[in-house]
């Protein structure tokens, strides 16, 4: 799925962490088929989760509630022994030897787990619940309606009841930035754009129905490239037959005129023959009298002037015309950029910040370019040495020199902007050979953060008002950097996981 923050989802989020900060509870995430829910399950746990202990369950038709156990159990305590047929609590206690957790587990199609396996989840969240050095919570990312009857019966008089969030769709403009950033990744031009869009709004205002309509036209596409070739195959076959058809009909005339001759008399062939030197006498009769008449008017000269072509008009033509007027030919990076500023509302103009036309710059003299060409040169190439020598030196500092952190510099920031991550490494060599790869030195900063006791270390860029602006600056990023999917990071996540070091 796209990474793209859209407000809606934020507040899901930023609502989810609230939740499971300072108690144990369980809740149930729900929505329509399409609506997201196992992108957020994954985000939640990338970005947002604090919890030090984390246990990522993804469901399937073929799993029972052993391999469900299984999974869950060695997430949270890693080599621990344990019978996969005890309920998750007795287990977690006996490997926990008396010790407290602070764990979170996060279930996708929760819909299709047992309704024993639901209990003794909700049997963990209550013994949490009830124990000081415990916290566990659980997060059910499930289709809408499924799971209530089981939530029911386990919290069934007792005072807590598990709590229930469900995934709205997209509103108009979070839906028109969906589309925008659907269409940038496919590199559409103008028509397929306007096309897409049609098809678009007959959909709902669900990721996954507007994904869907992208994988269909990618799926029509390999489709045309997988037609049999027999058609074409049966054409060419039909076409050859109606050729040889065409050869033997012309033959058949000439076969028939030979059988005829030879079926003939003795007395006829002899009269043909006569008839045919007959024939010959008086062609060639005719062509010496035109001969005669050839030579005789000769002497005559006629001016024929008058049936000569009329010149040929070229003027309109275009190809392998010389004329002292210059095509303009204008970039598709610059095609792209008037589009998209006129559907922000400007007419165009603000895309384009240089002359696309290199004679509409400042004109130098003449005069004083012809008297300084020689001078010029010679200073040209010392200066060519120079820099390369520099570059040289640069290059190798660079490649030595230690990456600064910029957390507090970060820390002055407003929470209320946002940022583009490009990337999180797990070791200072690998910031320096990110930044060397993609000459990023001078231009990004970076900030150590703590996940699961390591360290890790962010990679940032630039400095937004909104998450569109942000997304509006990811596009006039160069090819090898947007290949890197970068995506609009909040200050407030920022300076949380900032704060983790601190």
């Amino acid at each position: 799925m796209i990474a793209l923050d859209l407000d809606s989802q934020i507040q899901l989020l930023s609502r989810i962490q609230f939740l499971t900060r300072f108690s144990s509870n369980l809740v149930q995430i729900t929505g329509e088929p399409g609506a997201g829910k196992t992108w957020l399950s994954e985000r939640y746990l990338e970005n947002w989760a604090n919890e030090p202990t984390q246990s990522l369950l993804i469901c399937n038709h073929s799993q029972q509630d052993a391999q469900h156990r299984a999974i869950i159990l060695r997430q949270i305590v890693r080599d621990g022994v344990f019978n996969e047929h005890d309920s998750m609590l007795q287990s977690l206690e006996y490997m926990l030897e008396g010790n407290g957790v602070h764990a979170l587990i996060v279930i996708d199609d929760a819909q299709r787990l047992s309704a024993s396996l639901i209990a003794e989840l909700w049997a963990l969240v209550t013994q949490a619940q009830q124990r000081d050095d415990w916290q566990i919570n659980v997060l059910l990312f499930s289709l809408r309606g499924k799971l209530n009857k089981w939530l029911h019966k386990v919290s069934y008089g007792q005072g807590v009841k598990p709590l229930e969030l469900e995934i709205s769709p997209l509103a108009d403009n979070e839906r028109e930035m969906f589309i925008e950033v659907m269409m940038v990744n496919r590199q559409l031009d103008a028509a397929q754009r306007r096309a897409l869009k049609q098809k678009a709004a007959s959909l709902p205002s669900l990721p996954g129905a507007l994904r869907g309509l992208e994988q269909q036209e990618t799926s029509l596409m390999e489709e045309k490239k997988r037609r049999s070739p027999l058609p074409l195959i049966i054409l060419l076959f039909l076409l050859l037959a109606l050729g040889g058809g065409l050869v033997w009909w012309s033959m058949a005339p000439q076969t028939s005129q030979e059988e005829i001759v030879v079926e003939t008399p003795d007395g006829v062939k002899e009269l043909a023959a006569m008839l045919a030197e007959k024939e010959k006498e008086l062609a060639q009769q005719t062509a010496e009298q035109q001969g005669e008449q050839a030579l005789s008017d000769t002497s005559e000269v006629t001016d024929d002037m008058i049936f000569l072509p009329v010149a040929p008009v070229v003027e309109g033509m275009t190809v392998g015309r010389r004329d002292q007027d210059r095509r303009i030919v204008v970039p598709d990076k610059v095609v792209d950029a008037i589009m998209d500023d006129q559907e922000i509302g400007g007419d165009g103009t603000n895309a384009v910040t240089e002359p696309l036309i290199p004679e509409l710059a400042t004109p130098q003299s003449n005069t004083a370019a012809q008297a300084n060409t020689q001078t010029s040169g010679e200073a040209l190439v010392e200066q060519v040495v120079v820099d390369e020598t520099t570059a040289l030196v640069t290059e190798s500092v660079n490649v030595s020199s230690d990456v600064p952190m910029a957390n507090n510099l970060l820390l002055t920031v407003p929470v209320s902007r946002y940022a583009l991550q490009l990337a999180a490494l797990q070791s200072t060599q690998a910031v320096d050979e990110f930044l060397l790869q993609y000459t990023l030195l001078g231009r990004a900063l970076v900030y150590e953060t703590r996940r699961n006791g390591e360290a890790w270390y962010m990679v940032l860029l630039g400095d937004y008002p909104s998450v569109a602006e942000a997304r509006r600056a990811e596009l006039a990023l160069p090819a090898n950097i947007r290949n890197l999917n970068p995506w609009a990071k909040s200050f407030t996540q920022i300076h949380k996981e900032i704060g983790l070091v601190n």
